[in-house]
């Protein structure tokens, strides 16, 4: 996944700018996240769905670049599957608040490139199972982890082309998480190791 982030900031850096003015707005977005963790063994064919939703003030500082704070509800983490005496999945959900604040620069008059610095704080975490014993047995459950074992702070770095088509926007981002998840002193710990947050999100919103 960290080709993702790369393609995003070079496709930024490398395409010859046509301006447009930037100009100040807040707006309402929300979106798909196609999340895993970066644990060693870790398939990315298996990203977990979830889901992000929030407000964003985009700040116009000159004609061509802008400073665009964002807080989000963010759902992600990480999805297992398996088969065997026990075929299904189990979904980690790790549910944040997320501020990126992300650097905006105009490509063309309705393309730009976002990148910047996020900080999220984690509310909760869960496990939800879904899956089915040697044909016979089902096993549908979801149990609340305490989130003690978890590091509450998590940040990194976010990068993403968007679609300015006023008042309708669209982007894709890639969140590349710095911040190890599990505490090393916590059961997590054996579980996830240095595992850190790696997240697609693909938005959707409205300009005010």
């Amino acid at each position: 996944m960290k080709k993702v982030f790369l393609f995003f900031a070079t496709a930024g850096l490398l395409m010859a700018p046509t301006i447009k003015a930037q100009e100040s707005a807040v707006g309402i977005k929300g979106g798909v996240n196609l999340s895993t963790l970066s644990i060693d063994d870790n398939n990315d064919k298996n990203m977990k769905l979830g889901f992000h939703v929030g407000v964003f003030n985009k700040i116009a500082i000159t004609e061509s670049f802008a400073v665009q704070p964002e807080l989000l509800y963010s759902r992600q983490g990480l999805k297992v599957e398996y088969d065997g005496i026990a075929d299904g999945e189990t979904n980690f959900n790790l549910n944040y608040i997320n501020l990126p604040v992300k650097l905006v620069f105009n490509l063309s008059e309705d393309f730009e490139f976002q990148f910047g610095p996020y900080v999220g704080y984690l509310i909760d975490a869960n496990l939800k199972t879904d899956a089915d014993v040697l044909g016979i047995f089902e096993i549908n459950s979801e149990d609340d982890v305490d989130r003690k074992n978890f590091n509450s702070i998590d940040y990194g770095l976010t990068a993403g082309l968007g679609f300015d088509l006023d008042p309708l926007i669209i982007s894709i981002n890639y969140n590349l998480g710095l911040s190890q998840v599990a505490k090393d002193d916590e059961f997590s710990y054996n579980m996830l190791g240095d595992a850190k947050n790696r997240v697609i999100q693909v938005s959707v919103g409205l300009k005010f």
